[in-house]
């Protein structure tokens, strides 16, 4: 008789699970398988020299630098292109519209009417190897995204914004389906943000933001369960919800040469509701084939409840973020651009999915993957060289180490060690008529950023897909602005 171990490996009294104790759920076996520029005039007291500055802050960021950063596979792509190409340091900076994203406080500086749209296109290779036979089992995910974003000053210091976004991303799909007992065939996670704010510069060069956030998440997951020697079922699971937020930023454009910014994102726990369908598959489809009406394996053809569906709930949150970044010019034409974040994920919760009503049939149970996620440090670092009036080379770079551990590195989220490196060109100037005259209709934006993601090999204990696991990550982002 096979041992059975529940779905949570940690010890869960029943008080803590609450009012959902009790009720069916889904097992491993023995063999751990589920069954179941500053706007300030300095004086000449008050100048310091760049160049020294530049290292003090060099120096004080590598004392506080962490021995270890922790990978953030949910919100790998960034949503601003310029943002992008300089690693994702842009609290500081934060001069477009997309500054709705990273710091709304920047809005506070941009004048008139400011648009800008980000295309974001992306493939993610996965592979996991067997040791022993070497058979490799793989996940291709090709992803496009967008992200748009609209600032608009109706008064001098005050501005309005809105725009969407998708800051947490994730997806896998494994093929071939290698197995009947897999805790995961297909995962697919997103998280809309929509986000409206008002940024104010309370006085010259120092400016503060609010924005209200409207979240949409969306799950969807797919793994077998076996019902028999002959059949296993697929469960289907599809959940949405809705929830809102609070976002808030704070910019001091300090002297021309330096700036400092930071932003804080409240947390958001959102209810999802949605529903689960079984589909039966068999091992040996021409013995189903032949097989008479009456005979045992006709009446596995026949399971109870096939194709229903069952209402299901769950919760996830969304995290708590708090990011401080600060925008140093050593030189007229270099700039360099460093982040601290750091991101609640431990809330995120487990993915766990409980029946709508219990005991109304058909009951699947409670079905759920245990994932146990770490609050994540991570550090974002770029530069930029104007090499003319209107033209800026960018670069930027980020170490990402791995959340799990050997022993929880599961099909549905291995999450591996990774390098991160962005190479991104921009240009902003005036636009002018096609028709002529040298009349200048509005200020062009244009950034376009390559990223590429080299992760470091990893091997997995987790009982029963003790795989080694490799992957690579590559992206291209475009984004266009135009200013009234």
């Amino acid at each position: 008789m096979p041992h059975l171990y529940p779905l949570s490996r940690r010890h869960t009294t029943r008080a803590e699970a609450g009012p959902r104790a009790g009720r069916k759920r889904f097992y491993w076996n023995s063999r751990g398988l589920p069954v179941l520029q500053s706007l300030f005039q300095e004086d000449d007291a008050m100048r310091i020299c760049p160049f020294r500055a530049a290292v003090a802050v060099t120096a004080l960021a590598m004392l506080f630098l962490p021995s270890a950063l922790l990978a953030q596979e949910f919100s790998f792509h960034e949503p601003g292109a310029r943002a992008a190409s300089l690693g994702g340091a842009f609290t500081a900076r934060a001069d477009d519209a997309t500054a709705l994203f990273y710091n709304p406080a920047g809005l506070a500086f941009l004048e008139g009417l400011r648009i800008k749209t980000n295309l974001i296109f992306g493939h993610r290779n996965l592979e996991g190897t067997w040791p022993a036979s070497g058979q490799v089992m793989s996940s291709h995910s090709n992803e496009i995204r967008g992200a748009h974003a609209l600032a608009w000053q109706p008064v001098k210091r005050l501005t309005v914004a809105a725009g969407l976004y998708t800051p947490y991303t994730y997806s896998v799909s494994w093929s071939p389906s290698f197995s009947v007992f897999s805790d995961c065939t297909t995962a697919n996670f997103r998280a809309s943000y929509f986000r409206t704010a008002l940024a104010f510069e309370v006085f010259k060069g120092f400016a503060v933001s609010g924005a209200l956030d409207l979240v949409s998440p969306k799950l969807e997951w797919k793994h077998n369960v076996p019902l028999n020697e002959i059949s296993f079922a697929e469960y289907r699971h599809r959940v949405n919800g809705h929830g809102t937020g609070l976002t808030a930023g704070v910019l001091w454009k300090i002297f021309p040469w330096i700036q400092v910014g930071a932003r804080f994102q409240r947390d958001v726990t959102v209810d999802l509701a949605g529903d689960t369908i079984r589909v039966i598959y068999y091992t040996n489809v021409s013995s189903n084939l032949s097989a008479k009406n009456d005979g045992p394996l006709a009446a596995a053809a026949a399971p109870i409840n096939y194709f229903m569906s069952q209402a299901i709930v769950g919760r996830l949150t969304m995290p708590r973020e708090i990011a401080v970044g600060a925008a140093l010019t050593p030189l007229p034409r270099l700039s360099l651009y460093a982040d601290l974040q750091w991101d609640r994920w431990s809330d995120f919760g487990e993915w766990v999915f409980y029946p709508a009503e219990p005991g109304v049939e058909p009951d699947y149970g409670i079905q759920g993957v245990p994932l146990t996620l770490k609050d994540t440090t991570s550090v974002k670092m770029g530069l930029e060289y104007r090499a003319t009036k209107h033209v800026a080379l960018r670069g930027g770079y980020t170490r990402l180490a791995s959340s799990v551990d050997a022993a929880n590195r599961t099909l549905l989220y291995p999450d591996l060690e990774r390098n991160i490196y962005a190479l991104g060109l921009g240009y902003e100037g005036p636009l002018f008529s096609i028709y002529g005259g040298d009349e200048r209709v509005s200020d062009l934006s244009f950034d376009i950023v390559v990223r590429y993601a080299a992760a470091v090999p990893a091997a997995s204990t987790y009982p029963g897909y003790e795989l080694n696991y490799g992957s690579r990550r590559f992206g291209i982002t475009v984004g266009v602005g135009f200013g009234l």
